[in-house]
């Protein structure tokens, strides 16, 4: 796909930008580090990573994927979508930037 093709509503150009300067300190598309692996997120079950310990919140939800809906439900506020989950990371207030980094997902 052609950077900054949009996708999903987003732009997947700028949501590259975003995950470089909000997600990359934990997460990297194709190791875990602190944070699970993100590439080929989009649609797979939550938790569903395999390699990774994720936390009793996010595993109680394993069964749910990682649909545009619930993406986005997590990047607005981790702390509400999955109460005592482990990532300390308050989410992204702006609804354009959490579609342009949930397109940039997709597209990895």
């Amino acid at each position: 796909m052609a950077k900054g093709k949009k996708k999903a509503g987003g732009n997947p150009g700028k949501g590259e930008k975003i995950f470089k300067n909000l997600c990359a300190v934990c997460h990297s598309l194709t190791s875990h580090g602190t944070g699970p692996a993100l590439a080929g997120l989009a649609g797979t079950n939550i938790a569903g990573q395999d390699g990774f310990s994720y936390s009793g919140a996010l595993s109680g939800k394993a069964t749910l994927k990682w649909t545009d809906a619930n993406m986005n439900k997590w990047l607005k506020s981790p702390a509400d979508f999955a109460p005592g989950n482990a990532m300390a990371f308050a989410g992204i207030p702006s609804a354009k930037d959490r579609l342009d980094l949930i397109a940039y997902l997709k597209a990895t």
